[in-house]
């Protein structure tokens, strides 16, 4: 199979993946919010084992490479996509910075 995959075209490769997608896609859109859940801890349980596994080379690679993908989807945005992150962004902190006042008044 992978050597089939090495051959393929890259025009069938996108067509391939467009393809699985739209069926996950699909797959999803049909789930409950109950298989939801349990999907996206699913997920997140692979994820933490990945990241607790990797080298520290491999954890400076992959935190490098997203960088770049944040960076270059920030230099693609509009002026209009870029006031909505940074509004989100802010009403984030805002939510934040509440929470841990409300815990510190607490402690107190």
């Amino acid at each position: 199979m992978a050597a089939s995959r090495d051959a393929e075209s890259l025009e069938r490769r996108q067509t391939r993946l467009g393809s699985l997608r739209a069926r996950q896609a699909a797959s999803r859109d049909a789930e409950s919010p109950e298989q939801t859940r349990i999907r996206i801890d699913d997920q997140r349980a692979r994820q933490g084992a990945s990241r607790a596994a990797e080298s520290p080379e491999q954890r400076q690679t992959r935190l490098g490479d997203q960088r770049a993908r944040q960076a270059s989807s920030r230099d693609a945005e509009s002026s209009g996509q870029r006031q909505t992150r940074l509004g989100d962004q802010r009403a984030r902190q805002a939510a934040s910075r509440a929470v841990h006042w409300t815990f510190m008044e607490g402690e107190a």
